[in-house]
């Protein structure tokens, strides 16, 4: 290919050298990009639009023409100037997504006139990045921030009246249209193929196994067509692997290209230094946002194919990936940001199909690299909190992907020392910010992946019996057992991937839980916690374990003796950080799920298998007798208060207030733990919905008094 690839540019380069033909041949490939723009929909009218081996032969092409300016420092990158984006020249880029700023305020910002920022964001990112400010300004000076950003602003300043450009500029800007159209579009359908490949093998998976007696007429004939869609398919997925995928030159020829597009968007934000200004200069937030999806796309499939990043320069991705995806004021589309963690999961060492070298090379660049030592684990927290709204309709099990992603770079940087210190610093800093509020998300993930998983086990367990009575199995209808198996194949999916997410999740709160508990006890979380513990120590030793009993527990990633080992020392780990008996209190207060002889029954099944120190274990033991003793004291409490009058009650727990405070919107009193742990998902009031921060809450001083008052009437304290 590289042949016909060296022929066309040869071509085109002696009719750019020629003064008389420059410009037709310019105006040239910028018509025939906007007569293309239809290649960048999901699917494309093939009469309409050119072929994608037409557009990966032009990618070829204009990789080697900007291969003059593909210097290993970029010294020509000066040459680019942003206005060509913004002014409407040979392409129109107006009509494409920006990075963050919407099509009329990039007109307005031209056109240099006043304006409001566009309401059309979602209430949660408007939220979202009220708060991102408020972090940001608290850590920077205004001084500096906005010095910062006049800097960047002022050095990318715009010339609207340019009217010419250097061929320097014109070709980096059509390079990045081709490759969008073209080498970029070609990798999406490829993954499109594969998706498709995939279903329809199963598909046919399926229905061979309905072959037999009572099996439908017409089954022979669907398998037919579903073989002919299959050899289709793979005839596909060969021509692609041929003419991109095995191409590590044309490959290596991007990711080289996109190095200088990172290295160029970084400077229109005042270059690699953190932190970022707070305020988003506009001439970078008007940029397409393909401009760095592409990037990151070409870097993901380059991360899977061997040898594909050999002999590339990565330093300058990672300090892009680090800076930009925990900023929502920066980059808007958090399914951009979760793209730049999927792009650092692929370069994890122990997953990577990498040679010796490089796969040192890649350590040396997570253990390293000093951007990523300071800012990688902060702004990986960051977008785990952030992620929890995107706007999709699919957000609520997107986020469960992303998620999965972070959660095993995250398990990967806790055992480097260095990030484990940052992570330590970030709770300790952010412990009652965005920390709290990511243990609150992964608190709710557990128990959302572990409820499902288990509520689901026994329905499989059954479904196992039915098909292994063959007899009786045989005798129902073809349709019933197809109906039947396809249930059960989703139900064994869906309970893989949740217990996957799940165990993730668990051990992430055993490992980190061993080291950083104070956010942990926090009157907002400790109870959350106690309650998710207790309910899955029921799960797995309580009366009903039984029926989590199924023939193959691993074919469903579903290991108890190791779940409840890593419960019990989460458990453990959690007492010894529990100075003021506030966790042994939470667990006990739990009515629906606290057993005390859970303790000693979990405590013996651990000490049969082995998997924990005997000294933990008696600790565990411990706890559960303090609990129950908290209990009874608890109940002693009770009894001594008597009848408590309605005012001192929370009005959504029905508990005696603590430290009641006043919402400033509904002028409701709540206890400030309770609403603590409300704003922890949703800050807004529970009375009225208007925005509400823990900033905002007003303390009742006199209600606590009348409080206080009334519990040294009986006897007691506060």
């Amino acid at each position: 290919m590289h042949q016909l690839y060296d022929g066309l540019h040869d071509i085109v380069l002696k009719l750019l050298k020629i003064t008389d033909t420059r410009e037709h041949v310019l105006t040239f490939l910028a018509e025939f990009i906007e007569k293309n723009a239809g290649r960048s929909q999901m699917q494309v009218d093939p009469l309409k639009c050119a072929s994608s081996g037409t557009f990966i032969s032009l990618s070829a092409v204009m990789l080697k023409l900007c291969e003059p300016f593909l210097d290993a420092s970029f010294s020509k990158r000066d040459k680019i100037d942003a206005s060509y984006v913004l002014q409407k020249s040979r392409i129109d880029f107006s009509g494409l997504t920006a990075i963050h700023a919407t099509s009329e305020e990039v007109a307005k910002w031209v056109d240099k006139e006043n304006y409001a920022r566009a309401e059309g964001f979602r209430q949660a990112q408007l939220q979202m990045e009220q708060e991102e400010r408020r972090r940001l300004q608290s850590e920077q000076g205004d001084a500096c921030s906005s010095g910062q950003n006049s800097a960047a602003t002022s050095a990318t300043s715009m010339n609207p009246l340019q009217a010419k450009y250097s061929f320097i500029c014109e070709c980096f800007f059509l390079t990045a249209r081709v490759l969008n159209l073209g080498l970029l579009k070609a990798l999406s359908d490829f993954k499109l193929v594969m998706q498709d490949f995939s279903r329809q093998r199963e598909a046919l998976t399926a229905m061979q196994a309905m072959r037999g007696s009572g099996a439908p007429p017409q089954l022979e004939q669907s398998i037919k067509e579903v073989e002919a869609i299959i050899e289709k398919l793979s005839q596909a997925r060969h021509c692609y692997e041929a003419q991109v995928l095995k191409d590590v030159e044309l490959l290596q020829q991007g990711l080289q290209y996109y190095r200088l597009m990172i290295v160029w968007l970084v400077s229109l934000v005042g270059g690699f230094q953190m932190p970022l200004p707070v305020d988003c200069p506009m001439v970078f937030a008007s940029m397409p946002e393909h401009f760095i999806e592409d990037a990151m796309e070409l870097l993901l499939f380059a991360s899977r194919i061997p040898r594909a990043l050999d002999g590339v320069i990565l330093d300058e991705f990672m300090s892009f990936i680090v800076m930009f995806m925990g900023s929502p004021l920066h980059v808007k589309n958090p399914y951009l940001r979760a793209k730049m963690v999927e792009v650092l999961n692929a370069w994890m060492p122990q997953k990577s199909l990498y040679s010796p070298s490089l796969g040192s090379a890649m350590s040396s660049l997570f253990e390293g690299h000093q951007l990523a030592l300071q800012y990688l684990v902060p702004n990986l927290l960051k977008l785990y909190v952030d992620i929890e709204f995107t706007g999709s309709h699919t957000q609520f099990y997107d986020k469960f992907n992303i998620r999965h992603n972070i959660s095993e770079l995250l398990e990967y940087l806790w055992a480097v020392p260095s990030h484990r210190n940052a992570w330590k610093m970030v709770a300790v800093k952010e412990e009652k910010g965005f920390y709290l509020r990511f243990l609150n998300l992964l608190i709710n993930d557990s128990i959302f992946l572990l409820d499902e998983s288990l509520k689901l086990i026994p329905e499989l367990k059954e479904m196992e019996l039915e098909m292994s009575n063959a007899s009786e199995w045989e005798t129902r209808p073809a349709q019933e057992r197809q109906d039947r198996t396809r249930i059960f194949r989703q139900q064994e999916s869906l309970v893989r991937t949740d217990m996957i997410l799940a165990n993730e999740d668990v051990k992430m709160l055993q490992y980190t839980s061993a080291e950083i508990t104070g956010p942990f006890l926090l009157p907002e979380l400790v109870e959350r916690i106690a309650s998710m513990l207790n309910y899955f120590l029921l799960q797995l030793v309580g009366p009903e374990r039984r029926a989590l009993k199924v023939k193959d527990p691993e074919k469903y990633e579903f290991r108890p003796k190791e779940l409840l080992t890593q419960i019990v020392e989460i458990y453990v780990n959690l007492a010894r950080g529990d100075k003021t008996d506030s966790f042994v209190k939470a667990i006990s207060a739990d009515g629906r799920s606290f057993r005390e002889e859970l303790f000693k029954e979990a405590g013996d099944v651990l000490w049969r298998i082995g998997s924990l120190p005997e000294n933990v274990l008696k600790e565990f033991k411990a706890l559960g007798i303090r609990a129950k003793e908290a209990a009874a004291e608890a109940t002693d409490t009770e009894a001594m208060l008597g009848e408590i009058p309605d005012e001192f009650l929370d009005p959504i727990q029905y508990t005696l207030m603590r430290d009641p405070v006043i919402l400033p919107s509904s002028k409701a009193t709540m206890d400030r733990s309770t609403i603590q742990r409300h704003l922890l998902s949703d800050q807004t009031d529970p009375f009225n919905r208007s925005l509400l921060t823990p900033e905002m809450l007003i303390p009742n001083t006199e209600l606590k008094a009348q409080i206080e008052a009334f519990l040294a009437s009986r006897g007691l304290k506060l």
